[in-house]
């Protein structure tokens, strides 16, 4: 008899396809094949027919989210934080996440050039013109973004245009803000991207996840799937990733979370989880999320205390 396993590997699952065979009395058991995703373990399942179920794998683990929840009210508990506070992580996160975010996109400034850049405004010897305004440049996205994560008033399209213009602009004017018209490819991937015709209508499920109200751990869920439907409809020319990961941060501050970083260090694990969500398995994405999700908690809470 055959049938599929699910296995925990980290931050994701894999699928066994298994068969038992009983040898001199004994039930033995041997792996036929591997699955890397749910996905692809029910396709095979559609031409054997044996049963399986992939609802029930978690995006989070139990235990992380309920840790994740129990810092969350204990940061709420210490809010509103004074002002200090808030302008020393303020400034933290700009810096951290300006560096990380486009050194995930091959931008060669160290986290410290960066630091000089933004606040000394010294040219860095030895990096390009570009690379100093994709520093300037997202920072003063990150501006932005704070003032649309006050919740008062609906996200929409030229919201996000808005964001996106700033992250290109100087850089790539004449795509600054404006949906691609033509078809893209990504280098190393074998992902076709949706015809540049559909991306209008492709990114309406973006801004309603925007807008969602739900809070807690629902809310790092809708911040992965939004953070993945930006890549996989890759709506601009360029700036994509950088956009993807601002508006994942506005979803999380708009529920209360603290702004995030997805750190240069997980970039490998990070693209490897957003292939596995392109198969419809969203629990490396989920949980890269929430790990980094806890570190900022961690730092607002020990800032606050």
């Amino acid at each position: 008899m055959a049938f599929i396993r699910r296995r925990s590997n980290g931050n994701s699952y894999y699928y066994e396809l298994v068969e038992n065979t009983r040898e001199d009395g004994t039930v033995k058991q041997k792996v036929l094949q591997y699955f890397p995703s749910s996905s692809e373990a029910e396709e095979y399942t559609k031409s054997t027919g044996i049963e399986f179920n992939g609802d029930s794998e978690e995006w989070i683990d139990e235990s992380l989210a309920k840790t994740l929840e129990q810092k969350l009210a204990k940061l709420n508990s210490l809010r509103p934080l004074s002002p200090e506070i808030v302008k020393r992580l303020r400034e933290k996160f700009e810096v951290d996440m300006t560096y990380n975010s486009n050194a995930i996109e091959g931008n060669r400034l160290t986290l410290r050039e960066t630091w000089l850049v933004l606040r000394r405004g010294i040219t860095i010897r030895g990096k390009s013109v570009n690379e100093h305004l994709e520093a300037t440049n997202h920072a003063e996205a990150i501006g932005l973004l704070e003032k649309m994560a006050d919740g008062k008033k609906e996200i929409t399209e030229i919201d996000v245009l808005n964001l996106h213009a700033v992250i290109l602009d100087k850089i790539s004017p004449q795509d600054a803000g404006f949906y691609r018209h033509e078809q893209v490819f990504i280098e190393g991937s074998k992902v076709v991207l949706p015809n540049w015709r559909k991306v209008p209508e492709l990114m309406k499920p973006v801004y309603i996840m925007l807008n969602d109200k739900s809070k807690g751990i629902e809310a790092i869920k809708s911040s992965a799937k939004l953070h993945h439907e930006t890549v996989r409809v890759h709506p601009f020319v360029d700036g994509n990733g950088r956009l993807a990961r601002l508006l994942m941060n506005l979803r999380l501050m708009r529920a209360g979370f603290p702004p995030t970083v997805l750190r240069r260090d997980e970039r490998r694990s990070y693209y490897t989880a957003l292939e596995k969500a392109d198969k419809g398995d969203f629990r490396s994405l989920a949980m890269l999320i929430s790990k980094d999700v806890e570190q900022a908690l961690d730092l607002y809470l020990d800032a606050a205390s």
